[in-house]
């Protein structure tokens, strides 16, 4: 009798194997294998089988052997070995695989083998070992006039007649501009002519390139005009090269006029690279007298050469920003629009630390579409500042103001920045230039007639250029004829809004005016003495052209005032070393111009003029005290100011100084002025 199946695991085993179907040829169909033994049982066979069924992998992300943990490999490898299958090729190398301990490297004879190796690969690896070891000592500051012209020596002597290959290499480049700097005037003389042949090769070499620089620096005359002479052809080849373009820079800045000339000449046409001296000056004044199919040659030829410098982003030399200007002076629109496209972003910003680059990023700004004027905006984030302060920059973004009608971009990017640092750019050169110009714009007696040219015309006859390009496109022999366009057409094609409008959004709405005044109220006393900030204090107290900051900050502005007449009104003390602001050259004189325009600073009838409040907290029965020196000019401006009610309160106490000859009067002025004259 047969035992019970739940007794006898094999019985019951075989008989649930023997109730599953089989196909034709006798065997179990594909999936089964795993689901008729349990998982408890040590039959080989099934132990194989839920191997392969995938019941002991686990579910990770990378997969594979390297997914499962030690122990399943070890049971996998087992599974393997009892179907057969070779161990050594199944196991991983990293599980069963017993590795001895690594033995100690010997670090001396691993150096000799690197040292065998290079010497293999580098001919000069001997004197360039030799010459390192020389320049560590060279280069120490504590080491005495004569024993570094001895070692120089020595180094120059192991180097000659290979300081071309010792230029290439990353260390002896280093060690032959040492050489070069601190050798004897003969010594740089024989460098530079041992390596004057290969000049064209240091330029493109990314050690080498360095002694190029130095080899420009200590130049004399003669020896500049002859490595200009080696540059003479390859002008635009090298600009297209990260380094060699470095190397025409540092020449550019090195030569004369004439010499820049004909290095930017190159860019005209093939001829001025195989010809010389045939250079007049500029791009339109060779063009001047030229057929029109010369100047459409060479308007293709410089579209050809410019077009790949543009397009590797090579935008920071000066040399590249004169060639943009000269080439945008002969362009048509429709080609300074590409160009304005081109440049309209970061690129610009590259820019603009030069002359010619400011004049290029005051072009994309007059003549870019919103599009181009909203990328330049937003490529100059986190840079306002420093463009502000920079000595050609700043003309960027009073143009910006000037022309943009997007107020609110300007007031979240520029403006925005630009109050964070308000003090610091009412005494600066070029950012008090950028206050000035929302208070008081294009006023010549705060802005040169070269930037007030530019921020109207930045590149010459561009508004007529598309007229005699468009000639020459055509073959017109009367192209070289140019006629300046009409300013006030231009103007209201650049900018729709108007400018007034313009300004008081952008002090309005950033907030710039609070802080302005605010600015101005705390910093009184450092203003009013400084050179610079003196007009930004006066023209913020006397309210701005047509009064735009009395309207945006009232309140504002009479605290200036009060901070200015409190300043005034201090007691004369000679112990401090601070002067008097009525004592002081600049502050005196910026005093006395806000009393004679008292009159502009009133916003209605009721509220009081600076005068009014400087004579009641300052002057009125003090006069005496300040009728000498420089406060004698402030004494005397409330004689002429422009109102009546000063004039009337100040008049008796003025005529008394006057008459008792304290005070010079207008007849004294006038006698002494007539016998100077005489």
């Amino acid at each position: 009798m047969a035992k019970p199946a739940h007794k006898k695991k094999d019985g019951a085993s075989s008989s649930s194997a023997a109730l599953k179907p089989r196909n034709a040829a006798g065997k179990k169909k594909r999936g089964d294998s795993g689901k008729s033994k349990g998982f408890g049982e040590k039959n080989k066979g099934s132990k194989v089988a839920i191997a392969k069924s995938g019941h002991f992998q686990k579910k990770r992300s990378g997969g594979g052997d390297q997914s499962r943990t030690p122990q399943e490999k070890k049971r996998k490898l087992s599974f393997k070995k009892d179907e057969g299958v070779n161990e050594d090729a199944a196991k991983p190398s990293d599980i069963h695989k017993k590795f001895d301990k690594k033995k100690p490297v010997d670090r001396k004879a691993k150096k000799e083998l690197l040292e065998s190796r290079k010497r293999k690969r580098k001919p000069n690896f001997d004197i360039e070992k030799d010459v390192v070891s020389l320049w560590e000592k060279m280069r120490q500051r504590n080491i005495k006039a004569e024993d570094r012209s001895r070692i120089v020596s020595e180094t120059l002597a192991k180097m000659k007649g290979k300081m071309v290959q010792m230029a290439m290499s990353h260390s002896c480049s280093r060690v032959l501009q040492s050489c070069v700097k601190h050798s004897q005037e003969a010594q740089k003389n024989e460098v530079f002519q041992e390596l004057r042949p290969s000049f064209l090769d240091l330029c493109l070499n990314t050690y080498a390139c360095h002694l190029a620089l130095r080899m420009i620096d200590n130049a004399k005359k003669d020896q500049l005009q002859q490595l200009l002479s080696i540059l003479h052809g390859n002008v635009v080849r090298l600009l297209r090269h990260p380094t060699g373009s470095a190397v025409v820079e540092h020449a550019y800045h090195a030569a004369s006029g004439s010499q820049k000339q004909e290095l930017v000449s190159e860019f005209f046409s093939p001829e001025f690279r195989l010809f010389r001296n045939i250079t007049k000056g500029r791009i339109k004044e060779i063009l001047s007298d030229e057929p029109a199919a010369k100047r459409k040659t060479v308007l293709e030829h410089m579209t050809l050469s410019i077009q790949p410098i543009l397009e590797k982003g090579i935008v920071d030399h000066s040399i590249i920003h004169r060639v943009l200007v000269e080439y945008l002076s002969i362009a048509p629109m429709s080609m300074v629009g590409n160009i304005v496209d081109q440049l309209s972003g970061p690129l610009l910003v590259r820019m603009l630390h030069t002359a010619d680059g400011a004049k290029l990023g005051v072009l994309c700004v007059r003549h870019g579409s919103a599009k181009q004027r909203k990328k330049i905006i937003k490529a100059l984030k986190g840079q306002v500042l420093k463009v502000a302060r920079d000595d050609h920059g700043y003309a960027v973004l009073l143009s910006v103001i000037d022309v943009v009608d997007d107020t609110e971009l300007v007031t979240k990017v520029i403006m925005s920045e630009l109050a964070t640092e308000i003090r610091e750019l009412s005494v600066n050169k070029y950012g008090q230039r950028l206050i000035l110009h929302l208070l008081t714009p294009n006023i010549p007696r705060y802005f040169p007639a070269e930037l007030l040219k530019t921020l109207k015309s930045p590149v010459e006859f561009i508004s007529s250029s598309k007229t005699t390009a468009d000639a020459c496109e055509k073959g017109d022999d009367e192209c070289g004829d140019v006629n300046d366009g009409d300013d006030n057409t231009e103007s209201a094609r650049i900018s729709k809004k108007d400018p007034f409008l313009r300004r008081t959004e952008l002090l309005s709405k950033s907030g710039f005016a609070q802080k302005l005044v605010e600015a101005c109220a705390t910093n009184a006393g450092e203003l009013l003495r400084s050179p610079l900030g003196k007009d930004v204090i006066y023209e913020v107290a006397r309210g701005g052209v047509d009064g735009i900051m009395l309207k945006a900050t009232p309140e504002g502005i009479s605290s200036v005032h009060k901070a200015i007449a409190d300043l005034a009104a201090l007691p004369k003390d000679k112990k401090t070393e601070e002067e008097h602001v009525l004592e002081h050259y600049h502050a005196s004189r910026t005093i006395r111009r806000l009393v004679l325009d008292s009159s502009c600073h009133k916003l209605d009838g009721s509220s009081e003029s600076f005068a009014q409040m400087l004579w009641s907290l300052a002057l009125q029965g003090r006069c005496t005290t300040w009728a000498r020196g420089h406060s004698a000019k402030v004494v005397a401006a409330f004689r002429d100011s422009e109102d009546p009610a000063v004039r009337r309160v100040a008049k008796s106490e003025i005529n008394s100084l006057v008459d008792s000859g304290v005070l010079e009067g207008r007849k004294a002025k006038a006698t002494s002025a007539d016998a100077a004259r005489k």
